[in-house]
């Protein structure tokens, strides 16, 4: 089910969650955007009625500057349907917003916005790091970006498939059995080797100023990668800020909230 916004919108924020993320994190992360000034668009995988019904209060409480969309992917491929595949999901799901935007970051739904920021004027955006320093090959391979943030440019784009060629890589890792946790930033990062290969493409390769999981100030996003987002003080306090401050204007009663606490377990 879509909810496309009534007019294209150039520059939008999206993630794309399941119920339980959904339920812990959206609210702060489109509220942070909301406060910001900005757009953002939320699809959740697999809604309840309640959602649903607390995606489109959302829509409503930020003046419709956060859309949303929901339900599954019909893919016709045998797809595992786990936490592989939910941080696949955001990458695969780009193609249907075509319509709707014309440059779109993603970006994690544990994120916060701390401050407006200006998009791209390249084609392509990726986050490149050093990797993880380990004895498996998988890890040091699908540490060299991160997955937490990535910008694409539809308007100049329009000849390189993007989701197809993820998917792609995606069925590749399948048939060699290496279907396994951050097989989505793997599969970004073969993407971002052929657009390199191709040479035709602008690439912004973003830095922890634009982007960051350590929570400095300069930061503009923040990112509750990993454990750090149930332990860092920092990230808790801007992540507390923006769903307290969404309650408030949202009104959300105390049951409501409740509910919402006990659907995530």
């Amino acid at each position: 089910m879509s909810y496309a916004a009534n007019e294209k919108v150039n520059e939008v924020i999206f993630t794309a969650v399941d119920s339980i993320y959904f339920k812990k994190y959206a609210y702060a992360w489109a509220w942070s955007i909301f406060k910001n000034n900005m757009h953002g668009h939320i699809h959740v995988i697999n809604p309840s009625i309640r959602d649903v019904k607390n995606l489109k209060k959302l829509k409503a409480d930020t003046r419709e500057n956060i859309n949303f969309s929901t339900g599954d992917i019909d893919l016709d491929l045998d797809l595992p349907r786990d936490k592989c595949y939910f941080a696949s999901f955001r990458f695969l799901y780009l193609n249907r917003l075509k319509k709707s935007y014309n440059k779109i970051i993603v970006t994690d739904v544990d994120s916060v916005i701390r401050k407006k920021f200006q998009f791209p004027e390249e084609d392509f955006g990726f986050f490149l790091r050093e990797s993880l320093d380990s004895n498996d090959q998988w890890f040091v391979e699908s540490t060299k970006l991160a997955a937490g943030i990535f910008y694409i440019n539809f308007n100049t784009t329009k000849n390189f498939n993007f989701t197809n060629r993820y998917l792609e890589y995606l069925l590749i890792f399948i048939k060699q059995n290496q279907w396994k946790w951050m097989v989505d930033q793997y599969a970004l990062y073969k993407v971002f080797l052929e657009i390199d290969r191709l040479d035709k493409f602008k690439i912004r390769k973003f830095h922890s100023t634009d982007f960051c999981w350590s929570f400095k100030k300069s930061s503009k996003i923040w990112t509750g990668k990993g454990k750090r987002k149930n332990k860092s003080k920092e990230y808790l306090l801007e992540y507390k800020k923006y769903l307290n401050e969404y309650y408030k204007a949202s009104k959300m009663s105390l049951t409501e909230r409740l509910l919402n606490f006990m659907d995530q377990f």
